[in-house]
Parts: structure tokens; C-alpha cells; sequence
């Protein structure tokens, strides 16, 4: 039987943007997380909805706010579309693509973090890939456990982050995004919404050296 997560309403997500309650699931905000936007971290939202990868100076960070009221929402917005929180984050120097796995909600992610590192950087972008394997971005990721009661239980705002940061210039970074979030679109969730299997540090490293050449699907059962 599929299991159930929690996710918050569109409408909440919205809602949470001006600086109103959830009405339609409870927990969705916290008082000491920041959701509430200005109008330039609107303009930033909506562009981000047509995009589907949010662009921040920085990591976006408010001062009176104690915290970054874009990326929260953007993350709840990715949480209830059940979807990649992707986010470009431009910087003086370098720029870097964010990625968050955390809002996929699933008990493992080591098959989607090799989606995007395998079929995306790897064909794509062969010298960010060849960065992030040997910078151990990937591995640290996939072998830090994640708390599956916490993932089917809290809001997102109550779960750890699972990022992996690509350092690229800007003119690579959006080309990056955008082809992130359409192979991020390909995903199929269900099967590890299921009750949690068993995953062995030889699977993980299959998973992440998987190239996506013999098939188009991540079975279950190769893990």
C-alpha cells in the first residue's frame, strides 16, 4: 500500500507567502521559520514558478529576518508539488546550483541523486560531474541515513535538507537547472513511499554508477 507523507496545500504555501496561516493543513508554517515575502522576493517566487528553479542573490538571506523567507517558501512550493527544490544561487565570484532531495519525501534517494549526477552532469556537463564525484558531494549525501518517520510525519520546514551544491559559472548555471528540474520531472516517487527496504553500501554505489544506458526506469529490485 502506498504510504502517505505529509505535504503542505498549494493554498497554504500561498498563503504562508503573505504572511497568513495554513488553513488547510496544520504544522505547514512555524513561527520561527520565515515565509513571509517583499516584493522583490515576490517578483523572485513568480518567475520561479514559470522557471520551476528559483535564482537568489546569495542564498537569499534576509537580515530582519533572521533567515531566507524565499528559499523557505520555495522549498515548501517544491514540497507540495513533490518535486526538486532547485535553486540558483548567484554569487560575486561563482555561481552555484543548489539542489534539495529532501522534498521527494522518499526513503531513499540514492536512485534520483544518480539520475541527476549520471544522466544530466555526467552526459551534460562532464567536468561538474567529474567535481562533485571526486569532492565525495555524492557519496557523503547518499550514505547519511534519512529519518523516514520524520519524512512521512513533519513539515517540511522540521526535516534536514539533502543538498548537493554544483559550483558553475553563470552562464552554465540556469542551462544546469532547467535540465535538472525536466530530468527531475521524469522521477517516479511511489515505489520508495512504500515500506522501507533494506539498502546496503553496495547498492548505494551501484545506484550512483548506474548511467541509465539499459533502461529508461530504476527497478526496485536491483537494490
Amino acid at each position: 500500500m502506498k504510504a502517505k507523507v505529509f505535504r503542505p496545500h498549494l493554498d497554504d504555501v500561498e498563503r504562508l507567502s503573505y504572511g497568513k496561516k495554513a488553513s488547510k493543513r496544520r504544522g505547514t508554517g512555524s513561527r520561527y521559520h520565515c515565509h513571509r515575502l517583499n516584493q522583490e522576493e515576490r517578483r523572485l517566487f513568480e518567475l520561479a514558478k514559470v522557471s520551476h528553479f528559483l535564482t537568489v542573490r546569495g542564498n537569499g538571506y534576509r537580515k530582519e529576518r533572521k533567515g531566507s523567507p524565499l528559499q523557505n517558501i520555495w522549498r515548501q512550493r517544491s514540497d507540495a508539488l513533490a518535486t526538486l527544490a532547485v535553486c540558483v544561487e548567484k554569487r560575486s565570484t561563482i555561481d552555484a546550483v543548489v539542489i534539495d532531495f529532501s522534498t521527494l519525501r522518499v526513503w531513499d534517494d540514492a536512485p534520483f541523486v544518480a539520475m541527476i549526477v549520471n544522466i544530466v552532469l555526467k552526459e551534460k556537463y562532464p567536468d561538474l560531474h567529474e567535481l562533485v564525484v571526486d569532492d565525495a558531494i555524492v557519496s557523503s549525501l547518499v550514505q547519511t541515513p534519512i529519518n523516514w518517520d520524520a519524512i512521512k510525519t513533519r513539515p517540511i520546514w522540521a526535516i534536514n535538507e539533502r543538498l548537493i551544491t554544483i559550483p558553475c559559472e553563470r552562464d552554465v548555471a540556469k542551462s544546469l537547472a532547467a535540465d535538472v528540474v525536466k530530468e527531475g520531472s521524469q522521477f517516479i516517487l511511489h515505489e520508495f513511499q512504500n515500506k522501507r527496504i533494506g539498502t546496503t553500501s553496495h547498492a548505494i554505489k551501484q545506484v550512483i554508477d548506474y548511467d541509465g544506458s539499459d533502461d529508461e526506469s530504476i527497478d526496485l529490485n536491483d537494490i
